[in-house]
């Protein structure tokens, strides 16, 4: 895959890094921007793994990613992690651990790790990776130098998107759905994930299929789900006239309550949440801009 352009900042910093490393980093970013990919190149980096490696897949005793397992970062996974920091290197002569969505942590996770960032290990580096770094700890924060990646030009990310070999017929819808993040973009179009798009278009078209629609789209993460028809809404609402405004606002904060409903229930009746969110979207429909289309070209 060719470089995006608006990582050679982060890489360069993080490639710079490797040889003067501090105990723990902080790499941030608006999320979907490959802030993964800039700790994946340090990961390289740091225990001299070979060009081109993909850190992570592989497998090596120096090096540690751990992820969030269904939505959450809990203290078990971070209790690993430390226990592998505070070992010696045993093929490089140093090792790092990556933690990716590292604002997934709950605050036993979080409290856990800040114990090892205050008193770090010796040949121990610790990358945490974000998209939200509000959501993390300020006193994790604070313990990290950080590195940043910046969004770019939408220009730029259709044209490193088109060069990648994403398929342009959902590309444009899925960039305002996913906030035009480019890696959210492409890891959308690999798995085949249709865009949001047509399905409010019928809902709103015809009030009576919400129902079916609810159903059919019963098994998606209910608050991602929420989160990409948000991003049409403001889309909608930054292309619609004055009048038609303050509805298309409302929906959004009606929108915004169900997403972060789900967000700490997971227990949420999901097909009745949408139904209900359907038949409000079916009552704005007439004030959307009639020929308005949530996409970027």
């Amino acid at each position: 895959m060719n470089e995006p352009p608006w990582l050679a900042d982060a890489l360069r910093q993080v490639r710079g890094l490797a040889t003067r490393l501090p105990h723990a980093l902080l790499i941030q970013g608006p999320g979907g921007w490959g802030e993964d990919r800039v700790a994946a190149a340090l990961a390289v980096d740091v225990i001299g793994l070979p060009a081109g490696s993909v850190a992570q897949e592989v497998a090596h005793p120096d090096l540690r990613w751990l992820a969030p397992e269904d939505g959450v970062i809990k203290i078990d996974a971070i209790r690993l992690l430390i226990n592998f920091l505070m070992q010696t290197p045993r093929l490089a002569n140093r090792k790092i651990a990556v933690v990716a969505g590292a604002e997934r942590m709950n605050q036993n996770a979080a409290n856990a790790l800040l114990k090892t960032l205050e008193e770090p290990p010796p040949e121990s580096f610790l990358a945490l990776v974000t998209g939200a770094p509000e959501r993390l700890l300020a006193t994790v924060r604070s313990r990290c130098q950080r590195i940043e990646v910046h969004p770019s030009r939408t220009s730029e990310v259709l044209a490193w998107l088109a060069q990648s070999g994403a398929d342009p017929a959902p590309t444009g819808y899925l960039a305002v759905e996913y906030g035009g993040a480019p890696f959210a973009v492409l890891d959308a179009i690999e798995r085949e994930q249709t865009p949001l798009w047509p399905t409010l278009a019928t809902a709103g078209r015809k009030p009576a299929a919400g129902r079916d629609l609810a159903q059919a789209l019963r098994d998606d993460d209910l608050a991602e789900l929420a989160g990409r028809w948000l991003r049409i809404v403001h889309w909608l609402a930054r292309h619609a006239p004055a009048p038609s405004i303050a509805p298309i606002l409302a929906f959004a904060a009606a929108l915004l309550a169900v997403r972060r409903a789900a967000l700490v229930n997971t227990g949420l009746n999901r097909p009745m949440q949408l139904q209900r969110l359907l038949l409000l979207w079916a009552e704005i429909w007439p004030q959307l801009p009639a020929d308005a289309v949530p996409r970027l070209d």
